[in-house]
Protein backbone atom coordinates (compact mmCIF):
# COMPACT_ATOMS: atom_id res chain seq x y z
CA UNK A 1 0.00 0.00 0.00
CA UNK A 2 2.53 2.23 0.11
CA UNK A 3 2.92 4.42 -2.80
CA UNK A 4 -0.52 3.76 -2.99
CA UNK A 5 -1.51 8.07 -2.81
CA UNK A 6 -0.14 11.19 -3.40
CA UNK A 7 -1.48 14.41 -2.78
CA UNK A 8 -0.99 17.16 -5.43
CA UNK A 9 -1.51 20.86 -4.01
CA UNK A 10 -4.01 22.69 -6.64
CA UNK A 11 -2.59 25.83 -7.11
CA UNK A 12 -4.82 29.27 -6.07
CA UNK A 13 -6.06 30.06 -9.45
CA UNK A 14 -8.01 26.41 -9.41
CA UNK A 15 -9.05 26.20 -5.59
CA UNK A 16 -6.62 25.11 -2.57
CA UNK A 17 -8.17 21.77 -3.12
CA UNK A 18 -6.45 18.24 -2.36
CA UNK A 19 -6.50 15.51 -5.48
CA UNK A 20 -5.79 12.00 -4.73
CA UNK A 21 -4.71 9.58 -7.10
CA UNK A 22 -3.31 5.88 -7.46
CA UNK A 23 0.50 5.49 -8.43
CA UNK A 24 0.50 1.81 -9.28
CA UNK A 25 -0.55 1.69 -12.66
CA UNK A 26 -3.32 3.77 -12.68
CA UNK A 27 -5.50 1.88 -10.94
CA UNK A 28 -7.76 3.87 -8.90
CA UNK A 29 -10.23 6.88 -9.15
CA UNK A 30 -9.61 10.40 -9.04
CA UNK A 31 -11.84 12.09 -5.84
CA UNK A 32 -11.41 15.52 -6.61
CA UNK A 33 -13.58 18.25 -3.98
CA UNK A 34 -13.15 21.65 -5.48
CA UNK A 35 -15.28 25.04 -4.97
CA UNK A 36 -16.74 27.87 -7.25
CA UNK A 37 -14.55 30.52 -5.14
CA UNK A 38 -11.57 29.41 -2.91
CA UNK A 39 -11.93 33.38 -1.40
CA UNK A 40 -15.16 34.51 0.14
CA UNK A 41 -15.97 38.26 0.98
CA UNK A 42 -15.99 38.89 4.59
CA UNK A 43 -18.78 39.99 7.21
CA UNK A 44 -21.48 38.53 5.02
CA UNK A 45 -23.12 34.65 4.31
CA UNK A 46 -22.23 33.55 0.65
CA UNK A 47 -23.56 30.92 -1.10
CA UNK A 48 -21.37 28.29 -2.77
CA UNK A 49 -20.98 25.99 -5.38
CA UNK A 50 -18.87 22.56 -4.46
CA UNK A 51 -18.09 19.90 -7.47
CA UNK A 52 -17.14 16.24 -6.60
CA UNK A 53 -15.44 15.16 -9.05
CA UNK A 54 -14.87 11.43 -9.78
CA UNK A 55 -12.46 10.20 -12.91
CA UNK A 56 -12.12 6.99 -13.97
CA UNK A 57 -8.65 5.45 -14.55
CA UNK A 58 -7.13 5.12 -17.96
CA UNK A 59 -7.78 1.35 -19.06
CA UNK A 60 -5.44 1.01 -22.11
CA UNK A 61 -6.85 -0.48 -25.51
CA UNK A 62 -5.06 -3.64 -25.11
CA UNK A 63 -5.39 -4.18 -21.81
CA UNK A 64 -8.23 -6.92 -20.61
CA UNK A 65 -12.07 -5.35 -20.09
CA UNK A 66 -14.31 -6.02 -17.30
CA UNK A 67 -16.37 -9.11 -18.37
CA UNK A 68 -19.83 -8.78 -19.45
CA UNK A 69 -23.55 -9.13 -18.41
CA UNK A 70 -25.46 -7.75 -21.04
CA UNK A 71 -29.64 -7.94 -21.89
CA UNK A 72 -30.13 -6.73 -25.70
CA UNK A 73 -33.85 -5.78 -24.96
CA UNK A 74 -35.63 -4.96 -28.91
CA UNK A 75 -38.87 -3.48 -29.61
CA UNK A 76 -40.25 -5.58 -32.50
CA UNK A 77 -43.78 -3.92 -32.52
CA UNK A 78 -45.83 -3.33 -35.71
CA UNK A 79 -44.08 0.10 -36.06
CA UNK A 80 -40.29 -1.45 -36.34
CA UNK A 81 -41.23 -3.18 -39.40
CA UNK A 82 -39.24 -2.82 -42.27
CA UNK A 83 -35.79 -0.94 -42.15
CA UNK A 84 -36.03 -0.19 -38.42
CA UNK A 85 -36.57 -3.88 -37.30
CA UNK A 86 -33.66 -4.88 -40.06
CA UNK A 87 -31.56 -2.05 -38.41
CA UNK A 88 -32.41 -3.01 -35.21
CA UNK A 89 -31.02 -6.36 -35.66
CA UNK A 90 -27.96 -5.85 -37.44
CA UNK A 91 -27.31 -3.28 -34.50
CA UNK A 92 -27.67 -6.65 -32.05
CA UNK A 93 -25.32 -8.63 -33.81
CA UNK A 94 -22.79 -5.39 -34.10
CA UNK A 95 -22.79 -5.79 -30.56
CA UNK A 96 -22.84 -9.69 -30.27
CA UNK A 97 -19.87 -9.80 -32.23
CA UNK A 98 -17.89 -7.23 -30.07
CA UNK A 99 -18.49 -9.42 -26.70
CA UNK A 100 -16.28 -13.00 -25.72
CA UNK A 101 -16.62 -16.11 -25.12
CA UNK A 102 -16.39 -15.36 -20.91
CA UNK A 103 -18.94 -12.63 -21.80
CA UNK A 104 -22.96 -13.36 -20.89
CA UNK A 105 -25.62 -12.60 -23.00
CA UNK A 106 -29.32 -12.54 -23.19
CA UNK A 107 -31.78 -11.44 -26.17
CA UNK A 108 -35.11 -10.42 -25.30
CA UNK A 109 -38.40 -9.40 -27.75
CA UNK A 110 -41.57 -7.61 -26.91
CA UNK A 111 -44.71 -6.67 -28.99
CA UNK A 112 -47.60 -6.99 -27.29
CA UNK A 113 -45.86 -10.22 -25.62
CA UNK A 114 -42.16 -10.88 -24.22
CA UNK A 115 -39.95 -13.50 -25.54
CA UNK A 116 -36.73 -14.51 -24.00
CA UNK A 117 -35.10 -15.21 -27.74
CA UNK A 118 -31.40 -16.19 -25.95
CA UNK A 119 -31.58 -16.84 -21.93
CA UNK A 120 -28.73 -15.43 -20.49
CA UNK A 121 -25.63 -18.01 -21.09
CA UNK A 122 -21.92 -17.34 -21.64
CA UNK A 123 -21.18 -16.65 -25.20
CA UNK A 124 -19.88 -20.26 -26.19
CA UNK A 125 -21.94 -20.56 -29.08
CA UNK A 126 -22.25 -17.28 -31.00
CA UNK A 127 -23.07 -18.49 -33.99
CA UNK A 128 -26.68 -19.47 -32.43
CA UNK A 129 -27.11 -16.20 -30.60
CA UNK A 130 -26.89 -14.62 -34.11
CA UNK A 131 -29.29 -16.32 -35.54
CA UNK A 132 -31.84 -16.03 -33.22
CA UNK A 133 -31.48 -12.27 -33.44
CA UNK A 134 -32.11 -12.66 -37.50
CA UNK A 135 -35.55 -15.01 -36.82
CA UNK A 136 -36.92 -11.54 -34.92
CA UNK A 137 -39.87 -10.15 -37.43
CA UNK A 138 -41.81 -6.90 -36.24
CA UNK A 139 -45.73 -6.64 -34.88
CA UNK A 140 -48.33 -6.03 -32.61
CA UNK A 141 -48.22 -3.82 -29.49
CA UNK A 142 -45.63 -2.70 -27.51
CA UNK A 143 -45.04 -4.32 -23.79
CA UNK A 144 -42.02 -1.65 -22.89
CA UNK A 145 -42.46 -2.17 -18.85
CA UNK A 146 -42.51 -6.39 -19.30
CA UNK A 147 -39.75 -6.17 -21.66
CA UNK A 148 -37.62 -4.17 -19.91
CA UNK A 149 -38.17 -5.97 -16.81
CA UNK A 150 -37.54 -9.33 -18.54
CA UNK A 151 -34.17 -8.10 -19.37
CA UNK A 152 -33.25 -7.47 -16.02
CA UNK A 153 -34.25 -10.47 -15.03
CA UNK A 154 -31.80 -12.20 -17.43
CA UNK A 155 -29.08 -10.01 -16.27
CA UNK A 156 -30.00 -11.20 -12.31
CA UNK A 157 -29.43 -14.70 -13.30
CA UNK A 158 -25.84 -14.44 -13.37
CA UNK A 159 -25.06 -10.80 -11.67
CA UNK A 160 -21.57 -10.33 -10.71
CA UNK A 161 -19.90 -7.40 -9.19
CA UNK A 162 -16.78 -8.27 -10.97
CA UNK A 163 -19.05 -7.73 -14.47
CA UNK A 164 -20.58 -4.68 -16.13
CA UNK A 165 -24.47 -5.63 -15.39
CA UNK A 166 -26.53 -3.90 -18.10
CA UNK A 167 -29.94 -3.85 -19.92
CA UNK A 168 -29.61 -2.14 -23.74
CA UNK A 169 -33.24 -1.13 -24.61
CA UNK A 170 -34.55 0.01 -28.32
CA UNK A 171 -37.98 1.59 -28.70
CA UNK A 172 -39.68 3.28 -31.49
CA UNK A 173 -42.73 3.69 -30.12
CA UNK A 174 -45.48 4.29 -26.82
CA UNK A 175 -45.74 2.42 -24.42
CA UNK A 176 -49.14 0.67 -24.66
CA UNK A 177 -49.18 -2.69 -22.82
CA UNK A 178 -49.05 -2.87 -18.86
CA UNK A 179 -47.51 -0.26 -16.86
CA UNK A 180 -47.20 3.06 -19.69
CA UNK A 181 -46.94 6.31 -17.11
CA UNK A 182 -43.11 8.03 -17.04
CA UNK A 183 -43.30 7.43 -12.98
CA UNK A 184 -43.56 3.79 -13.41
CA UNK A 185 -40.92 3.08 -15.57
CA UNK A 186 -38.99 5.76 -13.10
CA UNK A 187 -39.73 3.33 -10.12
CA UNK A 188 -38.67 0.21 -12.84
CA UNK A 189 -35.68 1.83 -13.08
CA UNK A 190 -34.70 2.36 -9.46
CA UNK A 191 -35.51 -0.69 -8.90
CA UNK A 192 -33.49 -2.16 -11.67
CA UNK A 193 -30.66 0.57 -10.54
CA UNK A 194 -30.81 -0.61 -6.92
CA UNK A 195 -29.82 -4.36 -7.98
CA UNK A 196 -26.85 -3.03 -9.23
CA UNK A 197 -27.93 -3.01 -13.07
CA UNK A 198 -28.40 -0.16 -15.35
CA UNK A 199 -30.52 0.79 -18.19
CA UNK A 200 -29.24 2.17 -21.64
CA UNK A 201 -32.53 3.33 -23.66
CA UNK A 202 -32.14 4.45 -27.14
CA UNK A 203 -35.18 6.12 -28.91
CA UNK A 204 -35.49 5.66 -32.62
CA UNK A 205 -37.63 8.25 -34.46
CA UNK A 206 -40.29 10.45 -32.97
CA UNK A 207 -42.97 8.14 -32.11
CA UNK A 208 -41.78 6.85 -28.67
CA UNK A 209 -42.60 8.84 -25.52
CA UNK A 210 -39.20 10.45 -24.24
CA UNK A 211 -40.10 11.21 -20.92
CA UNK A 212 -40.53 7.55 -20.16
CA UNK A 213 -37.23 6.49 -21.70
CA UNK A 214 -35.45 9.54 -19.65
CA UNK A 215 -36.82 8.24 -16.87
CA UNK A 216 -35.83 5.22 -17.12
CA UNK A 217 -32.59 5.69 -18.15
CA UNK A 218 -31.99 8.19 -15.66
CA UNK A 219 -33.38 6.27 -12.31
CA UNK A 220 -31.02 3.46 -13.58
CA UNK A 221 -27.73 5.84 -13.83
CA UNK A 222 -28.41 4.62 -17.67
CA UNK A 223 -27.38 6.58 -20.96
CA UNK A 224 -30.43 7.89 -22.85
CA UNK A 225 -30.13 8.59 -26.54
CA UNK A 226 -32.50 10.04 -29.40
CA UNK A 227 -31.59 8.59 -32.45
CA UNK A 228 -33.32 10.29 -35.67
CA UNK A 229 -33.01 7.94 -38.34
CA UNK A 230 -33.12 4.35 -38.34
CA UNK A 231 -29.56 4.85 -40.70
CA UNK A 232 -28.04 5.85 -37.92
CA UNK A 233 -28.84 3.04 -35.53
CA UNK A 234 -26.13 0.75 -35.84
CA UNK A 235 -23.47 3.30 -35.26
CA UNK A 236 -25.30 5.09 -32.15
CA UNK A 237 -25.94 1.58 -30.74
CA UNK A 238 -22.31 0.80 -31.72
CA UNK A 239 -21.12 3.51 -29.93
CA UNK A 240 -23.33 3.13 -26.73
CA UNK A 241 -22.10 -0.54 -26.56
CA UNK A 242 -18.54 0.53 -26.87
CA UNK A 243 -18.76 2.50 -23.00
CA UNK A 244 -20.19 -0.83 -21.80
CA UNK A 245 -16.62 -2.26 -22.45
CA UNK A 246 -14.98 1.27 -20.17
CA UNK A 247 -16.61 0.81 -16.92
CA UNK A 248 -13.56 0.84 -14.54
CA UNK A 249 -15.49 1.20 -11.49
CA UNK A 250 -18.90 0.26 -9.93
CA UNK A 251 -21.20 0.49 -6.88
CA UNK A 252 -19.96 4.04 -6.33
CA UNK A 253 -21.43 5.79 -3.16
CA UNK A 254 -20.11 9.25 -1.94
CA UNK A 255 -20.31 10.90 1.85
CA UNK A 256 -20.04 14.88 1.93
CA UNK A 257 -19.98 15.94 5.40
CA UNK A 258 -20.20 19.81 5.56
CA UNK A 259 -17.87 21.54 8.62
CA UNK A 260 -19.56 22.98 11.72
CA UNK A 261 -21.44 26.02 10.83
CA UNK A 262 -22.09 24.87 6.98
CA UNK A 263 -25.38 24.39 5.68
CA UNK A 264 -25.84 22.13 2.65
CA UNK A 265 -28.87 23.28 0.77
CA UNK A 266 -29.48 21.54 -2.71
CA UNK A 267 -27.89 19.23 -5.24
CA UNK A 268 -28.20 20.44 -8.37
CA UNK A 269 -27.90 17.74 -10.83
CA UNK A 270 -28.33 14.24 -9.28
CA UNK A 271 -30.71 12.81 -6.38
CA UNK A 272 -29.18 12.71 -2.92
CA UNK A 273 -29.84 12.78 0.59
CA UNK A 274 -29.33 15.45 3.39
CA UNK A 275 -29.56 15.06 6.32
CA UNK A 276 -27.90 17.55 8.62
CA UNK A 277 -24.49 18.02 7.88
CA UNK A 278 -24.14 14.78 5.35
CA UNK A 279 -25.23 14.64 1.93
CA UNK A 280 -24.80 11.14 -0.07
CA UNK A 281 -25.73 9.90 -2.96
CA UNK A 282 -23.98 7.08 -5.75
CA UNK A 283 -23.39 6.36 -9.15
CA UNK A 284 -24.04 2.85 -10.16
CA UNK A 285 -20.76 2.90 -12.58
CA UNK A 286 -17.46 4.98 -13.47
CA UNK A 287 -15.48 4.82 -17.12
CA UNK A 288 -12.13 4.94 -17.80
CA UNK A 289 -10.79 8.48 -18.28
CA UNK A 290 -14.39 9.59 -17.58
CA UNK A 291 -15.31 12.26 -15.00
CA UNK A 292 -19.13 12.20 -13.45
CA UNK A 293 -20.08 14.97 -10.70
CA UNK A 294 -22.57 16.27 -8.49
CA UNK A 295 -22.66 20.04 -7.85
CA UNK A 296 -23.71 20.84 -4.36
CA UNK A 297 -24.84 24.49 -3.00
CA UNK A 298 -24.03 25.14 0.40
CA UNK A 299 -24.25 28.76 2.62
CA UNK A 300 -21.04 29.23 4.30
CA UNK A 301 -21.28 31.77 7.71
CA UNK A 302 -19.37 35.14 7.53
CA UNK A 303 -15.91 35.15 8.10
CA UNK A 304 -13.13 37.81 8.94
CA UNK A 305 -10.22 38.98 6.60
CA UNK A 306 -7.42 36.39 6.50
CA UNK A 307 -9.66 33.76 8.11
CA UNK A 308 -9.16 30.04 6.77
CA UNK A 309 -12.30 27.76 7.37
CA UNK A 310 -12.33 24.17 6.99
CA UNK A 311 -15.92 23.98 4.62
CA UNK A 312 -16.53 19.69 4.06
CA UNK A 313 -14.89 16.24 3.45
CA UNK A 314 -15.41 13.46 0.83
CA UNK A 315 -15.29 9.98 1.38
CA UNK A 316 -15.82 8.02 -1.61
CA UNK A 317 -16.00 4.00 -1.92
CA UNK A 318 -16.48 1.36 -4.94
CA UNK A 319 -15.34 -1.92 -6.73
CA UNK A 320 -12.53 -1.42 -8.42
CA UNK A 321 -13.69 -3.47 -12.22
CA UNK A 322 -9.58 -4.08 -12.70
CA UNK A 323 -8.32 -5.52 -9.08
CA UNK A 324 -11.74 -6.82 -8.05
CA UNK A 325 -11.06 -4.78 -4.61
CA UNK A 326 -12.92 -2.42 -3.01
CA UNK A 327 -11.54 0.97 -3.09
CA UNK A 328 -11.51 4.04 -0.74
CA UNK A 329 -10.80 7.71 -1.15
CA UNK A 330 -11.15 10.94 0.50
CA UNK A 331 -10.54 15.04 0.00
CA UNK A 332 -10.84 17.88 1.91
CA UNK A 333 -11.47 21.57 1.43
CA UNK A 334 -11.05 24.87 3.07
CA UNK A 335 -11.78 28.09 1.87
CA UNK A 336 -10.46 31.98 3.19
CA UNK A 337 -11.79 35.26 3.36
CA UNK A 338 -10.81 38.84 2.30
CA UNK A 339 -11.72 42.11 2.30
CA UNK A 340 -10.59 42.38 -1.11
CA UNK A 341 -12.27 41.83 -4.00
CA UNK A 342 -9.37 41.11 -6.21
CA UNK A 343 -8.73 38.38 -4.18
CA UNK A 344 -12.15 37.52 -4.12
CA UNK A 345 -12.30 37.19 -8.08
CA UNK A 346 -9.23 35.80 -8.74
CA UNK A 347 -10.26 32.97 -6.80
CA UNK A 348 -12.95 32.07 -9.22
CA UNK A 349 -12.82 28.65 -10.76
CA UNK A 350 -13.37 28.27 -14.26
CA UNK A 351 -14.08 25.00 -14.81
CA UNK A 352 -16.27 25.06 -11.84
CA UNK A 353 -18.84 27.83 -12.77
CA UNK A 354 -19.20 26.46 -16.43
CA UNK A 355 -20.05 23.10 -14.84
CA UNK A 356 -22.74 25.01 -12.89
CA UNK A 357 -24.03 26.86 -15.85
CA UNK A 358 -24.15 23.32 -17.83
CA UNK A 359 -26.02 22.12 -14.97
CA UNK A 360 -28.19 25.34 -14.86
CA UNK A 361 -28.83 25.17 -18.43
CA UNK A 362 -30.15 21.39 -18.34
CA UNK A 363 -32.66 22.31 -15.67
CA UNK A 364 -33.70 25.06 -17.61
CA UNK A 365 -34.17 23.03 -20.55
CA UNK A 366 -36.65 20.47 -19.05
CA UNK A 367 -38.91 23.65 -17.38
CA UNK A 368 -39.16 24.88 -21.02
CA UNK A 369 -40.45 21.71 -22.34
CA UNK A 370 -42.54 21.46 -19.29
CA UNK A 371 -44.11 25.34 -20.16
CA UNK A 372 -44.43 24.66 -23.93
CA UNK A 373 -46.06 21.64 -23.03
CA UNK A 374 -48.07 23.64 -21.23
CA UNK A 375 -49.21 26.28 -23.82
CA UNK A 376 -46.75 28.93 -22.24
CA UNK A 377 -44.41 29.31 -25.39
CA UNK A 378 -43.36 32.83 -24.14
CA UNK A 379 -42.80 31.30 -20.72
CA UNK A 380 -40.53 28.86 -22.37
CA UNK A 381 -38.80 31.15 -24.44
CA UNK A 382 -37.57 33.24 -21.48
CA UNK A 383 -36.35 30.33 -19.73
CA UNK A 384 -34.41 29.71 -22.20
CA UNK A 385 -33.07 33.12 -22.87
CA UNK A 386 -31.66 33.34 -19.23
CA UNK A 387 -30.19 30.22 -19.34
CA UNK A 388 -28.56 31.31 -22.78
CA UNK A 389 -27.43 34.71 -21.27
CA UNK A 390 -25.79 32.68 -18.65
CA UNK A 391 -23.57 30.68 -20.77
CA UNK A 392 -22.50 33.46 -22.91
CA UNK A 393 -21.33 35.59 -20.01
CA UNK A 394 -19.03 33.00 -19.61
CA UNK A 395 -17.53 32.11 -22.77
CA UNK A 396 -20.06 29.19 -23.29
CA UNK A 397 -20.79 30.51 -27.03
CA UNK A 398 -21.99 26.96 -28.76
CA UNK A 399 -24.13 26.16 -25.51
CA UNK A 400 -25.68 30.04 -26.56
CA UNK A 401 -26.05 29.47 -29.99
CA UNK A 402 -27.92 26.13 -29.03
CA UNK A 403 -30.43 27.69 -26.36
CA UNK A 404 -31.19 30.57 -29.25
CA UNK A 405 -32.01 28.02 -31.59
CA UNK A 406 -34.26 25.93 -28.93
CA UNK A 407 -35.91 29.56 -27.89
CA UNK A 408 -37.00 29.68 -31.49
CA UNK A 409 -37.95 25.91 -31.82
CA UNK A 410 -40.78 26.42 -29.05
CA UNK A 411 -42.99 28.70 -31.85
CA UNK A 412 -42.55 25.13 -33.91
CA UNK A 413 -45.71 23.15 -35.12
CA UNK A 414 -47.00 20.09 -33.35
CA UNK A 415 -45.52 18.24 -36.45
CA UNK A 416 -41.90 19.11 -36.08
CA UNK A 417 -42.13 20.09 -31.97
CA UNK A 418 -42.03 15.45 -31.57
CA UNK A 419 -38.40 15.59 -32.35
CA UNK A 420 -37.52 19.15 -31.44
CA UNK A 421 -38.59 18.24 -27.89
CA UNK A 422 -37.04 14.67 -28.29
CA UNK A 423 -33.26 16.34 -28.96
CA UNK A 424 -33.73 18.58 -26.43
CA UNK A 425 -34.49 16.40 -23.64
CA UNK A 426 -31.84 14.03 -24.65
CA UNK A 427 -29.17 16.86 -24.38
CA UNK A 428 -30.44 17.84 -21.31
CA UNK A 429 -30.63 14.23 -19.91
CA UNK A 430 -26.92 13.95 -21.03
CA UNK A 431 -25.62 16.89 -19.27
CA UNK A 432 -27.45 15.97 -16.03
CA UNK A 433 -25.68 12.42 -16.61
CA UNK A 434 -22.54 13.50 -17.94
CA UNK A 435 -22.65 10.77 -20.53
CA UNK A 436 -20.22 9.29 -22.23
CA UNK A 437 -22.01 8.82 -25.52
CA UNK A 438 -23.92 11.02 -28.04
CA UNK A 439 -27.37 11.93 -26.93
CA UNK A 440 -28.59 12.84 -30.87
CA UNK A 441 -27.72 11.54 -34.00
Amino acid sequence: MSKLYRICAVTALLLSSAILFAEEGGQQCLLELTAGRSVLPVDKKTELCLKIGVTGFRMESDEKRPELNVALVIDRSGSMTGDRIEQAKKAAACAVNQMNESDIVSVVAYDSDVEVLVPATKLTNKKDVLAKIESIHADGMTALYAGTEKGAEEVKKFFDKGRVNRVILLSDGMANIGPSEPSDLKLLGQKIGGDGITVTTLGLGDGYNEDLMQQLAQASDGNHAFITSEKNLVEVFDEEFKTVTKVVASEVSCKVTCAEGIRPIRVLNREAKIDGQDVTFSWNQIYSGHQRYVLLEIEVPAGADGEKRPVATAALSYANMKTNKADNLSDSLEISFSKSEEKVKASENEEVQKDYVTQSVALARNEAIRLRDEGDIKGAQKMLSTARGAAAGIGMDAMAEELYDEAAVMEAPESSWAGARKSIRAKSNSMQNQQMSAPVK
